[in-house]
C-alpha cells in the first residue's frame, strides 16, 4: 500500500466538528462546551498494548522479544539504517542507507593489533608479519555528548565494563553467548565466561584435536553407553549427561538408540571390531591410561580406534572429559586485556577484537549493512545502577543474579525515552529523555515528534477493539472477527514479517514418560518420527491460516520472504533453487512431473490426511511392539499457551479438530485427546522443560542471516527441542564448489559442526561463513541443515506471517509502503495530526467511538 494521502485526513479533521460520516454526530455548541486540561496542548502521547508485560529489560539477561519492547525506547545505537531519499526528499522504495549514530567513526584497525593479539594471517620468507588479515579488530569513536537520563556521562569504559558484566562467570547470563557464539564473537569471551565450570563434557568440545597427548589419557573416560542416571544398566536417560562424539555417531547411524544400553553397546562392537564383549563392558567409565594399561582393553579400543581415525587426536572422540574450564582473568598479569574488548587511544574509542571476520566496512571505507545489522551496539549498563541490583546466591555454588531493569528505580535509559512509571502486569510509561544526545542532531529535526508512550496491557483482543475504536489506543490487528468489514478499510496496511508460526512438539522422551503416567495416559507417540510426521501432514496449513490469522499465508519452511541470504544485492533465500529443492523433498512433490522447479513448489500444500494415518498406524505398532504403549492406553496431549484468550482457544481447536481427524481409522480412534492449559510467562521455558506436549511458536530475528538463524533450531540454548542433540545427529554432505581448486568437499558431520562450518567457528573444520564464500555457495548447507530440521517434525512450520492491522486517525507514519531494513519508519518519522489536547476534543465530539470502516 502506498503512503498515505494526509490531504484527506486533515479534510476529515477539520470536519470534525460538523458531523462527518466518519465520526459519530456533534453539535458546534457542545464542541464550544467541552475544555479538556491545558496541560495536554502540544503534547503527543503515543498509546499502544501489549498481550503480556514485560518482566525485565536486562540486556544481559532478556531471554524473549517481549522484553525488548521496553529496550527499544532506552537504548541506542552506533549505527543505523535510514530511508534513501531522491532529489525531492520521495522515499526510494526498498532501499536503504547506513548511517552513523552514537558513533562517530568505524576504523578497521586489524593491522594495529594484529601481532599482540595473534591476528597475523602469515609471515613472509624473512619472519616479517603480513597483514593479509581484516575484518578482526575495529575502532569505534563514541559522540563526545552521550549520556545517561540523570546526566552522567558515557564513555568506551562503561561498553568495556558493561561487557565484562554480560560475561561475568559468576551470573551466567542468558545472553553470554552472543558474543562468544555468533559473528560478534569476541576473543576470549568465551574463556572469561565458561572460567570455573565443571562437569562431564565430551572431550572433543573442550580439548582442540591437536591438543590430544598420551598426558590427557588419565583424564578421558572411555564411554560408549547411554546417557544415563548414575551409569547404570537401564533406560532412565538423564538429558544433561553427554555421551562421547561416536557414541553419538552411532546413534544418528541407528547403529544404537538413545537408550541402548551399555551391554547392547558392547555387544554391538564385538560383533562388528571383535573383541569378548565383557571386555567391552569392562571399558565403560575406565580412562584411556587404564585401557592402555590392559592388553585384552588395549586391543579392543585399538581396533574401533583404527576403523575411525582418519586425523591425529581423534582417540577423544570416544570419550568423555571430566573437566573445568581453567581461570581466565580480564588482564593478565600485566594488565594487558584478554578479551578483546578494550578503551583505545582515548576514553572515546572502544576497541573490538573479533574471533572471526565481519566486514562492517565497504572497500570505499563507507558502512556496510553489516555495521548496522551486528554491530548495532553492544550491552550498557549504567554502573552504579547495575551494582546496586546485583543479587547474590542464597546458597553456596549458585548464581548471582540482578534486578537491573526490572522497575522505573533500577532503569537506566541512554535512548530517546526513558521508563517514568510501569506496574507490572497492567501498564508502563516511557517519556522523552532530554539527555538523549539524538536531540542534538540535525538530521533529527523534525522528527520524534512523540513524547511520551503509554503500553498498557491488554490480554484479549476485544478488550483492545474497543479501546481502538474509543481513541485509547494508536493501533491495532485486525481480528479474523472483523476482517470482513475492515480489511478494506483506508486505514489498513499490511505488513510481511519474518516470523514463521510454527507448532513445536516435545522432544524430551523422559518427560513424555513421565507425564503420562503421572496423568495415567499415554503421551509416548511423540517419540516417534512417523507420529510427528502424521501430525505435519493432518494440517491443512491454508486452511489454519485463513481461519486463525488475519493475512497470514501457509508456511512450509523454516525461512520465509524476509529471509535474505544476500542483502546488498536483494537476495532472498527462499528464492533460491537450494531452498526450492528443500520444501520439494520434505512435502514429497517430484519435481519431474513439474514444468519448472517453482511450479512443482507451487504445488505443495503440506496437506495429506490419508498418508498421515498410515503414518499414525505405523508408529502405533511400533510403539505396542516396543512396550511403549498398551492397545488400551489413551493418548492425551496437552496445549500450552502464554495466554488463553480468544486467540489461542481459536488455534487450539483447529489444530485439536485436525489431531482428531488424523486419527479416525487408526487404531488410536476413540482413544485420543487434547487440552489447552495456561502457562503465563514461562510458556516457553516450560516447554523447554518438559512440562507440556504442544505449543505454537517460533523465532523471529536475524532476518538477514539464515545461516546464524538456524542456531534457534540446532543450539540447545535456543531451541523448542532442547532435548534432540544435534552435536550427536550426524549428516553426511557434499559441499559444492568450496575445495581448494573448486572441488566439491564431502563430510560426515554432526549437524551443529556443520552450523558451525557455516558460521566460521574457529574451531570449525572449514570455514564457509559469508566473509569467506559466496552466499550462493553457503545456500547449498543452509538448505540442507533446513531439511535436517524440518524432517525431524519437532518444529512443523504451519505460516509465513502477514499481520492485518488498522492505524488511528491521531497518526500516520512517512510512509505505507514496508521497507525491509525501516519498517514504515517507526517513533524517529511518525507523524501526528492531532495532539493530545485537539484528540481529546475529537473524541468528545464523537461520544467515545470512532469509526473505521
Amino acid at each position: 500500500m502506498n503512503t498515505k494521502r494526509l490531504t484527506k485526513l486533515i479534510a476529515l479533521v477539520l470536519c470534525a466538528v460538523m458531523c462527518t460520516a466518519v465520526f459519530a454526530g456533534c453539535t458546534e455548541t457542545e464542541t464550544q462546551k467541552y475544555t479538556p486540561d491545558a496541560a495536554l496542548k502540544g503534547r503527543h502521547t503515543y498509546q499502544t498494548y501489549t498481550t503480556l508485560s514485560p518482566s525485565n529489560w536486562n540486556e544481559l539477561t532478556y531471554q524473549d522479544s517481549n522484553d525488548t519492547q521496553i529496550m527499544s525506547y532506552i537504548g541506542s545505537s552506533f549505527f543505523t539504517y535510514d530511508f534513501k531519499f531522491d532529489a525531492e526528499g520521495n522515499i526510494l522504495p526498498g532501499e536503504f542507507d547506513v548511517e552513523y549514530d552514537a558513533a562517530t567513526s568505524l576504523v578497521d584497525v586489524t593491522s594495529k593489533y594484529a601481532e599482540a593479539w595473534g591476528l597475523i594471517a602469515e609471515y613472509d620468507e624473512d619472519g616479517n608479519p603480513v597483514y593479509e588479515t581484516k575484518n578482526l579488530a575495529y575502532a569505534i569513536t563514541l559522540r563526545d555528548d552521550l549520556k545517561w537520563e540523570n546526566g552522567d556521562r558515557i564513555t568506551a569504559a562503561d561498553f568495556v565494563y558493561s561487557m565484562q558484566e554480560q560475561l561475568n562467570p559468576l551470573f551466567q547470563n542468558y545472553r553470554a553467548d552472543s558474543y562468544y557464539n555468533s559473528a560478534q564473537s569476541l576473543v576470549g569471551a568465551k574463556d572469561y565466561a565458561k572460567q570455573g565450570q565443571k562437569g562431564l563434557f565430551d572431550a572433543s568440545s573442550v580439548y582442540a584435536l591437536s591438543d590430544y597427548s598420551a598426558d590427557l589419557d588419565s583424564v578421558l573416560i572411555w564411554n560408549m553407553g547411554p546417557a544415563i542416571k548414575d551409569n547404570a544398566d537401564t533406560t532412565d536417560v538423564d538429558e544433561t549427561r553427554p555421551v562421547s562424539y561416536v557414541r553419538a555417531y552411532f546413534q544418528s547411524a541407528s547403529y544404537l538408540s538413545t537408550t541402548s544400553t551399555v551391554e547392547q553397546a558392547a555387544a554391538f562392537l564385538a560383533a562388528n571390531f571383535g573383541g569378548d564383549k565383557a571386555t567391552w563392558v569392562a571399558m565403560e567409565g575406565k580412562t584411556l591410561a587404564q585401557i592402555k594399561a590392559d592388553s585384552a582393553m588395549n586391543a579392543c579400543f585399538t581396533a574401533v580406534l583404527g576403523w575411525w581415525q582418519t586425523e591425529p587426536g581423534e582417540e577423544m572422540h570416544f570419550c568423555l572429559a571430566d573437566y573445568t574450564f581453567p581461570e581466565y582473568p580480564w588482564n593478565d598479569a600485566e594488565g594487558k586485556p584478554q578479551v578483546g574488548i578494550f578503551v583505545g587511544d582515548n576514553e572515546l574509542e572502544l576497541v573490538i577484537v573479533l574471533t572471526k571476520p565481519l566486514d562492517l566496512l565497504k572497500e570505499d571505507g563507507s558502512l556496510s549493512y553489516k555495521a548496522a545489522y551486528n554491530m548495532s551496539s553492544l550491552p550498557l549498563v549504567h554502573k552504579a545502577t547495575y551494582e546496586a541490583n546485583k543479587v547474590e546466591p542464597e546458597i553456596d555454588g549458585g548464581l548471582w543474579t540482578s534486578t537491573y531493569n526490572s522497575s522505573v528505580e533500577s532503569t537506566m535509559s541512554w535512548g530517546p525515552y526513558k521508563l517514568t512509571e510501569f506496574q507490572a502486569g497492567k501498564y508502563y510509561v516511557v517519556e522523552r529523555n532530554n539527555n538523549w544526545y539524538g536531540y542534538n542532531m540535525d538530521s533529527n529535526d523534525g522528527l520524534y515528534q512523540t513524547d511520551r508512550v503509554y503500553c498498557e496491557t491488554i490480554s484479549e483482543w476485544n478488550t483492545a477493539w474497543l479501546k481502538f475504536q474509543a481513541g485509547e489506543i494508536e493501533g491495532i490487528g485486525i481480528d479474523v472477527t472483523i476482517a470482513a468489514d475492515y480489511k478494506n478499510s483506508e486505514r489498513a496496511y499490511y505488513t510481511p514479517d519474518d516470523y514463521v508460526g510454527s507448532l513445536q512438539l516435545q522432544s524430551s522422551v523422559e518427560s513424555l514418560k513421565k507425564r503420562g503416567d503421572e496423568e495415567g495416559v499415554n503421551k509416548m507417540l511423540l517419540a516417534y518420527p512417523e507420529f510427528r510426521q502424521a501430525i505435519s501432514l493432518a494440517i491443512n496449513r491454508a486452511d489454519y491460516a485463513e481461519k486463525c490469522t488475519t493475512a497470514s499465508l501457509a508456511g512450509f519452511g523454516l525461512f520465509n520472504s524476509m529471509h535474505y541470504n544476500d542483502v546488498a544485492n536483494g537476495g532472498v533465500f527462499r528464492n533460491t533453487d537450494d531452498a526450492k529443492q528443500v520444501l520439494c523433498d520434505v512435502y514429497g512433490v517430484d519435481v519431474s512431473k513439474y514444468a519448472s522447479l517453482d511450479d512443482a513448489v507451487d504445488s505443495i500444500t503440506g496437506y495429506n490426511i490419508d498418508l498421515a494415518r498410515q503414518l499414525v498406524t505405523t508408529a502405533y505398532n511400533k510403539a505396542l511392539e516396543a512396550g511403549d504403549i498398551t492397545d488400551t492406553d489413551l493418548v492425551k496431549f496437552t496445549f500450552g499457551t502464554g495466554a488463553i484468550n480468544e486467540n489461542t482457544e481459536r488455534a487450539y481447536k483447529f489444530l485439536s479438530d485436525s489431531l482428531k481427524a488424523m486419527v479416525v481409522g487408526t487404531p488410536l480412534e476413540g482413544r485420543f485427546d487434547t487440552e489447552l492449559k495456561d502457562f503465563n510467562t514461562k510458556w516457553a521455558n516450560d516447554f523447554r522443560a518438559g512440562a507440556y506436549d504442544i505449543c505454537t511458536g517460533g523465532w523471529s530475528g536475524a532476518a538477514w542471516d539464515p545461516g546464524y538463524f538456524l542456531l534457534a533450531y540446532l543450539d540447545s540454548g535456543y531451541m523448542f527441542s532442547t532435548s534432540w542433540d544435534t552435536k550427536a545427529e550426524m549428516m553426511t554432505f557434499t559441499m559444492k564448489g568450496v575445495g581448494p581448486n573448486g572441488e566439491d568437499i564431502e563430510e560426515t558431520m554432526s549437524l551443529y559442526d556443520w552450523y558451525l562450518c557455516l558460521n566460521g567457528d574457529p574451531s570449525a573444520e572449514y570455514n564457509w561463513s559469508s566473509s569467506a564464500l559466496a552466499e550462493s555457495q553457503r545456500a547449498q548447507l543452509i538448505a540442507a541443515l533446513e531439511k535436517a530440521v524440518l524432517t525431524k517434525y519437532y518444529s512443523v512450520p504451519l505460516t509465513n506471517s502477514f499481520s492485518a492491522s488498522l492505524i488511528s486517525y491521531k497518526i500516520d507514519y512517512i510512509t505505507y509502503e514496508y521497507n525491509t531494513f525501516m519498517g514504515y519508519g517507526g517513533m524517529k518519522y511518525m507523524q501526528y495530526n492531532f495532539d493530545d489536547y485537539d484528540w481529546a476534543i475529537l473524541l468528545h465530539d464523537n461520544n467515545g467511538k470512532l469509526n473505521y470502516k
